[in-house]
């Protein structure tokens, strides 16, 4: 194959979906992930420099009040499955569009738990429907090749954000808080405003209108499948990867190496960079639930090396550092990205065609609940544990990619391809 034609290749895949309706939905979530941004960088420092809440009372309502976001993606993706993805995701945004705005009332930590619920319950509907939504999308197999897509669009997104989010720090006034919260709000909108493009897709399920031979299985189908909740157990675990990067290694760099504590803001915009640069092109290896999940395990053995680097950082002089540091965030980068395109395949290829939004529910609330201890489990093992802690945890999160492989292989023996099936009834 000639040098031009594998550039031509990667300029297709870089340039994102050809399907216009793909196409809609990316441009969707780059809008919406432009105000996330904005709100990730600065939405805390709001409460406090500008709705007067301590820290604390800020950290804890809104830890509180996203606590009601779990559950809410189950539910939410079967209702998008049986009354069809682009509604209930439009629906969602509206939900986050509303609890955004109603930041602006917020003065005390009960309207925060309120605002902050609302927020979540929005969310975990987003993630859920447009998981459905991908599905109705993509055909078989192409699934985390649209998503991974998304994933590099929202890392763009976010990052421009965080320029907006920059600007209003350093303004710190009332009135460019507000702006930030009102530009939040409007990016939800102008997300759902994009969606309405789309066209009005079939439920992938009959709605159950109380017809007790409309739907002969089980209706809460994903929360009964073993290998499904297996699958979101393992992957949860091997999700604390993502928190190692932003919430250990910063504060490893400081406390513990001699690098200059501007490396802290290096190393993830490094990482960032090149996960956005690499995510596309990383899914063109994966064509079925086999490959992603060779992927998904090749990247632990990637993840104690990286750790290992990141581990040993501590102690040598500053250059060392910050070579071992460059070194160690471009492996962790690289398997993060095979990490994220093998988990986000098998979580379609798991899942019951028809129970998508359900499955992917599920799949959030495993990853939310991995979320929520993540910051007490890295900064304990990474931090206060030191060198040991960076090797038990990269053990730890290698050995849960390997189970998710293993789920596969005892999932495809159970569920064999069509065309194998038909050949062994010849």
């Amino acid at each position: 194959m000639s040098m031009t034609t594998s550039m031509a290749k990667l300029r297709a895949v870089v340039s994102g979906p050809e399907d216009p309706h793909q196409r809609l939905l990316a441009m969707s979530t780059i809008v919406n992930t432009i105000g996330m941004g904005m709100f990730l960088s600065a939405g805390t420092i709001f409460l406090i420099r500008s709705a007067g809440l301590s820290p604390t009372a800020a950290g804890v309502g809104l830890t509180v009040g996203s606590l009601a976001g779990f559950g809410a993606g189950v539910l939410i993706g079967d209702l998008a499955d049986r009354r069809g993805s682009k509604k209930v995701l439009i629906g969602s945004m509206l939900i986050e569009a509303a609890a955004s705005v109603s930041l602006l009332l917020v003065h005390s930590l009960w309207p925060l738990f309120l605002v902050a619920a609302a927020a979540a319950v929005g969310r975990a509907g987003t993630v859920s429907a447009r998981g459905a939504m991908i599905g109705v999308l993509t055909e078989e197999g192409k699934g985390a090749q649209l998503r991974t897509y998304l994933r590099a669009v929202t890392n763009v997104g976010i990052a421009a954000g965080t320029i907006g989010a920059a600007a209003v720090l350093a303004i710190d006034t009332r009135a460019a808080y507000v702006t930030m919260i009102l530009i939040d709000t409007f990016t939800f909108l102008i997300a759902a405003a994009i969606l309405t493009r789309l066209p009005n897709f079939a439920p992938t399920r009959a709605p159950d209108d109380g017809d007790p031979t409309a739907e002969q299985t089980p209706r809460w189908l994903a929360l009964r499948d073993r290998t499904y909740l297996s699958l979101t157990a393992a992957s949860s675990v091997a999700s604390l990867q993502y928190f190692v990067l932003i919430q250990a290694l910063p504060v490893w760099i400081v406390l513990r190496t001699n690098a200059p504590r501007w490396m802290a803001a290096i190393v993830l915009f490094l990482g960032a960079v090149i996960v956005a640069a690499t995510q596309v092109p990383a899914t063109r290896s994966i064509t079925d639930s086999r490959s992603a999940a060779r992927l998904l395990a090749l990247s632990g053995p990637l993840f104690l090396v990286a750790w290992i680097l990141m581990a040993v950082s501590a102690g040598p002089a500053a250059w060392i550092a910050i070579t071992l540091l460059l070194v160690g965030i471009v492996v962790h980068s690289l398997a993060e990205v095979w990490q994220a395109a093998g988990t986000f395949e098998l979580s379609f290829a798991l899942a019951k065609p028809a129970y998508q939004g359900q499955y992917q529910g599920v799949m959030g609330l495993g990853h939310g609940l991995a979320e929520a201890v993540a910051p007490i489990i890295v900064i304990s093992m990474c931090v206060n544990w030191g060198k040991p802690g960076w090797i038990v945890l990269a053990v730890i999160v290698a050995v849960a990619g390997f189970i998710c492989a293993l789920i596969e292989r005892g999932w495809s023996r159970s569920n064999p391809p069509v065309e194998t099936v038909a050949l062994a009834g010849e």
